[in-house]
């Protein structure tokens, strides 16, 4: 067997389009409950990395045939010690090497550049939820990754929400708050806002025993991820509490709407400033952000979102809307 692995241009349509292939297959066998991604949304992850951070596309040859996939994701400004990396591998052309060697490739690259902690995610089944086969978990703990914090997936039909009653029973919770909904960018007037409460996700949300650095409010870093959504082809649908003695935003949620299918959408942040909890404002953002979905995108009827697993209050209101267990998101990390 012969296997080359070589670094991809991310101009190049043709291997990117090789990369995407092998990603968009080997998701398939690893959480086949989930639908099948686009091309463009695979080939959106090696072009458009986030402010402050350097992406490098990997792609292994074994005999010719291109076999796996890997990205290096370098964060420049904070966490400049640490490196994220996803591994793909065809599955019929797994247990021959190819992911080991796209691994030690990779950390190759992590130790030249004087990073100690690698991260890394894979998939796995939940109680009650669909079977997923766990193959890259057993690949991770083989190759001395530690478990440090596991997510729990949860799956929604939208067309199943008794939106207007649960809607009802927040409000006599939610009085001196407005809600606001909107598609697309955030509005300038409210981008400060949105950036507050965005940056404060690392910080209130429980991730276990990962070490980062949660990232600094900041405007632009809302403009790039909405640059992001817009190369891979997403619909963005926000939802927001305003309060009414200050004028602030202080609770926000968004669904983003797949290119294809446009039938998916996955449940993105919601967090409520922790000076304004205690109102259901968590609850309430949610389900005006349905209302708004089956208002402009009634083809949009699977909704997925992700939560720590020590995340018990957001699991409950997701709970309470209707939503029911998917499979588990394992975050890994190791150190060289």
């Amino acid at each position: 067997m012969s296997l080359s692995i070589v670094t991809l241009d991310p101009a190049d349509d043709a291997e990117c389009g090789e990369a995407a292939a092998i990603m968009r297959l080997a998701s398939l066998a690893e959480t086949p409950d989930m639908p099948a991604l686009s091309p463009r949304r695979y080939m959106a992850r090696f072009r458009n990395p986030q402010l402050g951070e350097r992406r490098i596309g990997f792609l292994a040859r074994e005999d010719g045939v291109a076999a796996g996939a890997g990205l290096l994701i370098l964060p420049d400004e904070q966490n400049r010690d640490a490196a994220m990396i996803e591994l793909h591998v065809l599955p019929e052309r797994r247990r021959r090497g190819i992911g080991r060697a796209l691994h030690d490739h990779l950390t190759g690259i992590i130790r030249a550049e004087d990073r100690t902690t690698v991260l890394a995610n894979t998939s796995e089944s939940l109680p009650g939820g669909p079977v997923r086969p766990g193959d890259g978990s057993a690949f991770a703990a083989a190759l001395g990754y530690r478990r440090a914090s596991t997510a729990h997936g949860q799956a929604l039909d939208l067309r199943e929400v008794p939106a207007e009653r649960l809607l009802a029973g927040t409000a006599p919770h939610t009085g001196g708050y407005s809600p606001v909904v909107w598609s697309g960018d955030v509005p300038e007037a409210d981008v400060d806002d949105i950036a507050y409460l965005n940056a404060r996700l690392l910080q209130d949300a429980p991730t276990g025993d990962i070490e980062w650095e949660a990232e600094k409010p900041d405007p632009s870093v809302i403009r790039n991820y909405e640059r992001t959504y817009r190369d891979k082809g997403s619909t963005l649908f926000h939802a927001a509490m305003r309060d009414d003695t200050t004028g602030r935003l202080v609770a926000w949620t968004l669904i983003e709407q797949l290119d294809d299918p446009s039938s998916w959408g996955w449940q993105q942040i919601t967090l409520v400033d922790p000076a304004h909890r205690g109102h259901r404002l968590g609850l309430a953002v949610k389900i005006h952000n349905h209302l708004q979905v089956r208002a402009k995108a009634p083809e949009l009827h699977h909704v997925h979102t992700w939560n720590s697993a020590a995340n018990h209050h957001m699991i409950a209101i997701n709970e309470a809307l209707g939503f029911r267990p998917s499979g588990a998101t394992i975050d890994w990390q190791t150190r060289l």
